[in-house]
């Protein structure tokens, strides 16, 4: 009977541990979800990003629903065919066809049934609608992103500003390495290659004017516009998932660095900042997912949705100069502190510290206004700062920071970190800017050109450059149609245009603005690229920026 006994103790003991198992295998999704931050990056705030989720989600239930019978199957043939004696020999099964059959049609349906829903996703994702209402460039390069506005004047901004509610057509390129931008909250994911467009487009949801913050509605779907999560809305297992939760919510961290603070990434916050606060807007956040060089894990950016009424004041604004003061510190944070350091102190023997340096903290005209063109034209080459002697590149901003900018970020670095160098105004970098022979901030565009007339110029000035290039474009190396310069560096197209180079003349010395910015359409758009086009205004923009005197 003691035999007996503690036979049966062990049988019941490994079926518990069996039951165990299982339990805890099923539990292991809700575990995953139970984890800090689960389930934030779902893509819940577009039409293409609900439309991937929703796949995502299929396709999770059809694995979880297979997962739990492989291993029903599995642990009930274990139980039930174990072997119960040492001289116990199982029965030999060599197969059953009507089962085998029965599973490979079952997996063929299935398999049919998934990619037919993948391919309807995808075909709606990837192909461009027919009616898109404005285009967006989105250029990459070492370590930032700059969106285009080609339907406005060729207007440039750090973040990428959209109306809500409408198609986008965004245009993906870089300047230089291979970049991956990447939208999780709007299943954006591109990459973008030197010499080469990509293509996606979006339709983000946003707020509406008539109601608060914590209320607003999509007039399209109805949703609110909160956290997009995949936890699930039934308030018991929300409960015990959230008692799963293994981090405190006083342990979180809540302090974040400049790179965080440039578009609160770890708050999954909506609210715009204040240079958007007169807006009615969201925000969603936005990356760079390819390792493209040490300062990648710098390249964040934001998206903000705008109802479109406040887009159109938006880009008014933009047009006349009008926006919130300029931040200083964010500017900064955003642009010198990945070379510089956070606090001033730079970074080992390449970039310089400004805490403590003679070029910051001598109060006086002079240094002010070499302060100042340094950061206008910066710097290359060896420097000598606090006795060290430092060798590293510095780029120019004179054409990304206006003088208001750059008065704030000269000052918070002659103001920050113990230095005692005076401030600077913008009419004193105005004047330094006059000086270095760069033209005044462009306030705004001018009525843009018809694409059409564009074209048909382009193509008659193209002429004359056929004779070298090819009618197609295809006759040098590198093609016009994939050539870096011509998709995405359309200051140094407009440069070598109206300066030349050692291989060409500087034909483009004789050329309008207009004729420049139909060639330049003309190459976009005609020989195997579909750029957008360029427009007089910002070629007049550029020209004066780049062209050298004769």
């Amino acid at each position: 009977m003691k035999l007996l006994r503690t036979l049966r103790t062990r049988i019941r003991a490994k079926h518990l541990w069996t039951a165990l198992t299982i339990v805890g295998m099923l539990l292991l999704p809700a575990i995953a979800m139970a984890i800090p931050g689960a389930g934030d990056f779902t893509s819940l705030e577009s039409p293409t990003g609900r439309s991937m989720t929703g796949l995502y989600n299929l396709l999770a239930k059809i694995c979880l629903v297979i997962f739990i019978i492989v291993c029903a199957v599995m642990f009930g043939a274990i139980v039930k065919f174990r072997r119960r004696s040492d001289d116990e020999q199982p029965e030999q099964v060599h197969g059953n066809l009507k089962v085998e059959f029965g599973l490979l049609i079952a997996a063929s349906i299935l398999q049919i049934f998934i990619g037919v829903k993948t391919i309807d996703v995808m075909w709606y994702v990837e192909k461009i609608p027919a009616k898109t209402d404005f285009t967006v460039e989105a250029i990459g390069y070492q370590w930032d992103w700059k969106f285009r506005y080609p339907d406005h004047g060729g207007m440039v901004t750090e973040d990428l500003v959209i109306p809500a509610y409408t198609n986008v057509r965004l245009e993906i390129t870089s300047e230089d390495v291979i970049h991956s931008l990447f939208v999780p909250e709007l299943g954006i994911k591109m990459d973008a290659v030197p010499g080469r467009l990509n293509y996606w487009w979006i339709n983000a949801d946003g707020p509406i004017n008539q109601l608060g913050a914590e209320n607003r509605l999509s007039p399209e779907t109805g949703r609110r516009d909160t956290l997009p999560t995949t936890r699930p809305d039934d308030p018991i297992v929300e409960q015990i998932l959230n008692t799963l939760n293994f981090v405190d919510e006083d342990e979180k961290v809540t302090q974040y660095g400049g790179l965080e603070k440039r578009v609160k990434y770890l708050s999954a916050s909506r609210k715009v900042d204040d240079r958007y606060a007169k807006y009615d807007a969201v925000e969603y956040r936005g990356m760079c997912t390819e390792i493209c060089g040490k300062g990648h894990y710098d390249m964040y950016f934001r998206v903000v949705a705008m109802t479109p009424e406040s887009f159109k004041q938006w880009v008014e604004d933009q047009k006349n100069g009008v926006g919130a003061k300029a931040d200083g510190g964010a500017i900064y944070s955003s642009k010198c502190a990945s070379c510089h350091g956070a606090d001033g102190a730079g970074i080992g023997a390449q970039f310089p510290p400004l805490a403590g340096s003679e070029w910051v903290n001598q109060d006086n005209d002079e240094n002010k206004r070499k302060h100042i063109e340094v950061v206008l034209n910066g710097l290359k080459g060896e420097i000598k700062v606090k006795g060290v002697t430092y060798n590293g590149v510095m780029q120019p901003w004179f054409s990304v920071l206006n003088d208001e900018e750059v008065a704030e970020v000269v000052n918070h670095e002659r103001t920050s970190w113990g230095n005692a160098g005076g401030v600077v105004t913008p009419k004193m970098v105005a004047e330094v800017r006059e000086g270095l022979g760069h033209p005044p901030y462009p306030a705004g565009g001018a009525t843009p050109v018809d694409e059409k007339d564009l074209l048909a110029r382009g193509a008659q000035i193209y002429e004359a450059c056929s004779s070298c290039h090819g009618a197609d474009g295809k006759k040098l190396k590198p093609e016009l149609g994939k050539s870096t310069m011509v998709l995405s560096n359309i200051e140094g197209y407009v440069g070598m245009l109206v300066n030349g180079n050692a291989k060409k003349s500087a034909m483009g010395r004789s050329m309008s603005d207009e004729d420049i910015a139909s060639i330049i359409t003309y190459t976009r758009k005609s020989l195997g690229a579909d750029a957008s086009a360029v427009q007089p205004s910002e070629v007049k923009r550029l020209r004066e920026q780049v062209e050298k005197p004769l």
